[in-house]
Parts: C-alpha cells; sequence; structure tokens
C-alpha cells in the first residue's frame, strides 16, 4: 500500500492510496482514507463504477447508539433493561395462566 502524492495541478485536500486485492478479493482502506471519510469499523462502502472505467465510492456510516442518544426528546424517565424484561416475562407468565384456565 502506498500513499502517491497528486502533482501540484490537483485539487487541495484531494488524497490517493493503493491498495491491493486479496485472494479472497479484500481490500484495506489505506489510513488516511478512512480518515479522510470519516469511517471506521461497522461503517458501510458502496461502490459504483462507471461506464468510463470509473470506479466511486460512497461512505455510509454507521451510527452508533451512544451517537443519537439524547436525539429524541421525552418526559419519560428510561427503564433499566433488566426491568422492562422482568416485566414482559410477568406479562408471558400472566397470558400462560389465563390460556391455562381457558383450555
Amino acid at each position: 500500500m502506498s500513499i502517491n502524492n497528486f502533482s501540484d495541478d490537483q485539487a487541495p485536500g484531494v488524497v490517493k492510496a493503493t491498495s491491493r486485492i486479496s485472494s479472497r478479493g479484500q481490500i484495506v482502506i489505506p489510513i488516511e482514507i478512512r480518515k479522510k471519510l470519516g469511517i471506521g469499523e461497522g461503517d458501510h462502502l458502496t461502490f459504483i463504477a462507471e461506464k468510463n472505467g470509473e470506479v466511486k465510492v460512497e461512505a455510509v456510516k454507521s451510527q452508533r447508539i451512544t451517537e443519537l442518544f439524547g436525539i429524541l426528546k421525552t418526559h419519560k424517565s428510561f427503564k433499566p433493561v433488566d426491568e422492562i424484561r422482568k416485566e414482559a416475562y410477568e406479562k408471558m407468565a400472566q397470558q400462560e395462566l389465563q390460556d391455562g384456565e381457558e383450555g
């Protein structure tokens, strides 16, 4: 893998890097490109092959749950997962008892 410097006529901020395709069809995205795109583990890439042979890559960033915390406003407090699970099990047990009495 190597980083290639562009000549002076290239747009500023453009990064070009070379990677090799493995026998399994995998490539490593060079760190400079990952930083430029702001991508990391879990993010997806879409490859678009143009008629002229040019390949475009679009980054589809995955949202981490920690990034989403607080975006929804609610007046209710959040329940711990264990409490929600306990309530669900109790509800299922009550339903089983009712089904047993009816049958």
